[in-house]
Formats: structure tokens, sequence, C-alpha cells
């Protein structure tokens, strides 16, 4: 008898060891798994506008231990691929209907993580006109030449009775203009090309952000011809940040760290005293 209840204190305390080490071994694995996501280095693909607030977000993040670095592109279409084969590990610069667009267009796999971050009007600008009763007959306008802006910049001209557009369209392209009274020209222009391009057309449609940096060619938010009203631009959705379909538990820890700086009141407000309006908190 002696034996055997020595015997089962003998199991009794081999399964308590057991199970000690279990859970330190779980515990220790946990804390390498987020010793680990702060240690690696996490690169986020932005074009230049969206550098600042990716910055703002890693000095934010970096007492935390994150090492958080932005890697500009000049290409959207580049940013997208960088962000679909793995060579970074997020990106910045878009809103859902566009990353769709380009997924269904290239075979891509990107999905958004988190909310809409800020979202921006679209704008109708000239140089050369102060009103759009002004604007010529054959006046040369320029548009972005991808599907889902293209599709929204139509849109706002249409909205304000430049042209009439067919009805039952998602994307509307300029096939799709059914009337056009003051024969308006219009030419596609690569998103990146905008700026270099305004100075040879009559008015250009463009988001807010970009006319932001056009205050050498002396147009603002505040001179634009046209602009999307809320209850429009934010049907469109926001920026937001667009990672690899498949990486979403592994890089769960430094995301979740990422949106919850970008959705604080403090980070609104940077938004809004930093860039004056222009980008909005896709929330207030």
């Amino acid at each position: 008898m002696k034996k055997q209840a020595t015997a089962k204190l003998i199991l009794i305390m081999t399964t308590v060891i057991v199970l000690l080490v279990g859970c330190s071994q779980s515990s220790s694995s946990s804390s390498d798994a987020q010793s680990d996501a702060k240690s690696q280095k996490i690169v986020i693909g932005v074009i230049a506008r969206e550098q600042p607030d990716i910055d703002y977000v890693a000095e934010k993040l970096k007492p935390e231990g994150y090492q958080i670095e932005t890697q500009v592109f000049n290409d959207n279409i580049a940013l997208n691929n960088a962000t679909a084969d793995g060579s970074i590990d997020a990106n910045y610069f878009q809103n859902e209907k566009y990353m769709n667009s380009f997924n269904e267009s290239n075979g891509t796999e990107l999905v958004a993580y988190g909310p809409n971050i800020y979202t921006t009007p679209v704008l109708f600008v000239s140089k050369k006109y102060k009103t759009v009763d002004e604007l010529p007959q054959g006046a040369k306008i320029g548009i972005a030449n991808d599907s889902a802006n293209r599709a929204r910049e139509l849109q706002l001209l249409a909205d304000n009775g430049l042209i009439q557009l067919r009805e039952g369209i998602d994307l509307p392209t300029v096939l799709d203009v059914v009337e056009n009274s003051k024969k308006l020209e219009f030419i596609e222009i690569d998103p990146r090309s905008r700026v270099g391009a305004f100075a040879d057309l009559d008015a250009m449609t463009a988001p807010a952000i970009t006319v932001a940096q056009m205050n050498d060619l002396q147009v603002t938010i505040d001179t634009a011809l046209l602009q999307e009203t809320p209850e429009v631009y934010k049907q469109y959705g926001g920026i937001l940040l667009a990672i690899k379909k498949g990486t979403e538990e592994k890089n769960k820890e430094w995301l979740d760290a990422i949106v919850s700086v970008m959705t604080s009141k403090e980070y609104s407000q940077w938004l809004l005293d930093t860039y004056k309006g222009v980008k909005k908190p896709y929330n207030e």
C-alpha cells in the first residue's frame, strides 16, 4: 500500500511538472512571437503623398519596439505588385474599389486590413478658367486612365451637368458619354503624370490631395471649379492599408498596432491640422 501511494504521488508530481513545462514553453513561444514581430523591419509601400502619414505612425510605434520604414514608389502598379509578391509587407495609397479593380485586372490577391483611414474629394480644376461656364467648346479635359478613378471623375462631371453618362454602367468610360454639349475632349492621363500635363490642358479632374501638390500652378481646393460633396466622396471609400491575402495572421500584431494609431482621435486631429481639410478622417 505504501509503495502504491508513493507511485501515485510520483505520477501526480510528474504530471504537474509536465504541465508547468508546457505552459512555460507556450508562454515562451508567445513571447518569442511578439519579440520577432517587434524586431523585424516592416516595410510599408507608399506614394510620396502618403509618406508623412506612415512616418508619423512609425514614430509613434518606435517606443514599443516596432521598426517601420516607408518605401516610396512613383508607380501605382509597381507598388501593388511589390505587395502582391511579398517584396514589401503592406501598402497605403488606395481605396478598396481601386484595389479590387487592380486585382481583377492583374490576377493579384490584395486585401484591405482595417477600416478606411482618410478620404479626399475629387476636384475639377483649371488654371485658365474661373468657372465651368467659361470653358470653351472643345476644351481639353484631363482625366485618369485607370478604370476606377476614370469612372469617378467622369461621374463628377456628369453630376454637375457637363456631360451625361449611359445609365447602368458601374465603371463608365469616355465611350459611355452620351451627351456632351460643350464637345469636351477627354485626355486620359496616368495619375502619376497629372501635374506635368496640367499646363497643356484647359481643365483637369484630380483628387484634392494631388491638387494640393500643385500650389506652384496656382490651383487649390478653394479655387476648384467643382468638387465632390461628402455624400459622394464617402461612397467611394477611403485610403486603407492593403496586404497580400494570407499574411493577415502572421502579421496581425504589427498590423493591429498600425491600425490602432491610425484610427485614434490623435491621428485624426493630426490629419486635419497637417492637411488643412484636404485629407479628411473617414469617420468624421
